[in-house]
């Protein structure tokens, strides 16, 4: 598998991972547990990680692409500059920022002609891009490079329940390794994972843009009604932008029909931190929630005893 990610990207470097990581606008805003998360649990499984400085928006692939392909390969390409500077490749957890710097990376690596265009944009800011470097997905570092045999033993199961939602850019690749990665780790980190039909459905976030109240009610909506319906105690993300569309409709769906979605819905990280025995209070985790993550700590606190 890793193999496929090297041959569209260049090679691994050899020794420690070493990445630059990109928040993106989400996760420093809405979900600075993920972040803290983050960075506190990859260097201590290895990871040389750093914050990739000066970033921009990714910016989004489904809106730049239609709009203007040279906007979005330029944005894309000046925050990939920034770690190629850093001697680094770049690690995005959202899965919108992955796809949008992975799809970049990759055409201005196949398509130099694009790549020559690309930097006489960027030498109007004095910048240049070489495209030598790769773009992984927090799962592929932690599958592929740390490993489910590691963390399984360097880590103690969380005693809960839960289901996931992958999200649709998930998906990119044809043999779904994405979400088999997400499924296999999580399954490494936590009691049991349940799944359910709607597993795989969008969380409405490219809908919103044309149709908010499908977005809501079609999308979130049927998603939230099939996991309240499964009896867990959390729905797992790894996505920004998935997140930031499950807070807006849980707010819109209590304002306009006082339907309530108390479930927390955490990031893959957290229950990582958890596992390592780094405390809730060390990564912030009650705070900025859609719902309440209490009843998770409280069991997290029991099984530590």
């Amino acid at each position: 598998m890793a193999d496929h990610q090297e041959s569209l990207q260049g090679s691994k470097p050899a020794g420690k991972s070493r990445y630059s990581f990109f928040l993106g606008c989400v996760m420093p805003i809405k979900m600075p547990w993920a972040e803290s998360a983050i960075m506190q649990t990859l260097p201590k499984l290895g990871v040389d990680l750093e914050y990739l400085k000066k970033a921009t928006c990714c910016p989004r692939a489904g809106v730049w692409i239609s709009v203007d392909e040279r906007v979005w390969l330029t944005l894309a390409s000046y925050n990939l500059l920034q770690a190629e500077g850093d001697g680094r490749d770049v690690m995005a957890s959202c899965n919108g920022c992955y796809v949008t710097l992975y799809e970049a990376n990759k055409l201005l690596k196949e398509n130099p002609e694009k790549l020559k265009e690309t930097n006489e944009y960027l030498a109007k800011t004095n910048n240049h891009y070489n495209a030598s470097i790769r773009v992984r997905h927090l799962l592929e570092v932690l599958y592929e490079e740390v490993g489910v045999d590691r963390i399984s033993r360097e880590t103690k199961k969380v005693p809960i329940r839960v289901a996931l939602h992958p999200g649709c850019h998930m998906r990119i690749f044809e043999d779904g390794r994405l979400v088999r990665y997400f499924t296999e780790l999580t399954t490494s980190l936590v009691s049991e994972v349940v799944s359910y039909q709607e597993e795989q459905m969008c969380c409405g976030l490219q809908a919103n843009l044309a149709d908010r109240k499908f977005a809501t009610y079609e999308r979130a909506k049927r998603k939230f009604d099939a996991i309240k319906a499964l009896n867990v105690d959390a729905l797992v993300i790894v996505c920004s932008g998935c997140y930031d569309q499950f807070e807006r409709a849980v707010q819109i769906l209590k304002k306009e029909i006082g339907y309530d979605f108390d479930l927390p819905i955490i990031h893959l990280a957290e229950l990582l931190a958890l596992s390592m025995g780094i405390g809730p209070d060390e990564f912030g985790m009650k705070y900025l929630r859609t719902a309440p993550v209490d009843s998770i700590i409280a069991k997290w606190e029991s099984d530590r005893r």
